[in-house]
């Protein structure tokens, strides 16, 4: 399917690359934009942007709404992420860094994390 750049798509991708060390809700992100762009517009544009895997989708939390971030060129199931219960920020681990944690609890548990998982904390600036 033809993908359209339309002017709020562009929008979109410009806000997020600017800020693509954080993960944000729809909300925060309708909030965020230098010109309004519609509710139902930023929804449609996002699932778009995930299926095209220019952005990551988690569940924020312990909740049942979603938080979106820029991954760029950026391979996201190869590594875990961190990310500050504080600021927001987000954190890629080093995909070497990323196997040996998987490793060392696959092999002291049975039990294996995905790649997807996000490790919860509070970042140097925070802490």
């Amino acid at each position: 399917m033809k993908t359209y750049h339309t002017h709020q798509r562009t929008s979109l991708l410009s806000f997020l690359k600017e800020n693509s060390d954080k993960a944000f809700t729809i909300e925060e992100i309708i909030a965020s934009l230098s010109e309004p762009i519609s509710q139902s517009t930023v929804y449609r544009l996002m699932q778009k942007l995930v299926e095209e895997n220019l952005v990551h989708r988690t569940v924020k939390g312990n909740s049942r709404s979603f938080v979106y971030q820029y991954i760029s060129d950026e391979k996201c199931e190869n590594h875990l992420h961190m990310k500050c219960t504080d600021c927001g920020k987000v954190y890629h681990l080093d995909s070497g860094v990323t196997s040996i944690i998987q490793n060392n609890i696959k092999s002291n548990t049975s039990f294996e994390i995905d790649s997807h998982t996000v490790l919860l904390g509070k970042c140097g600036d925070c802490k």
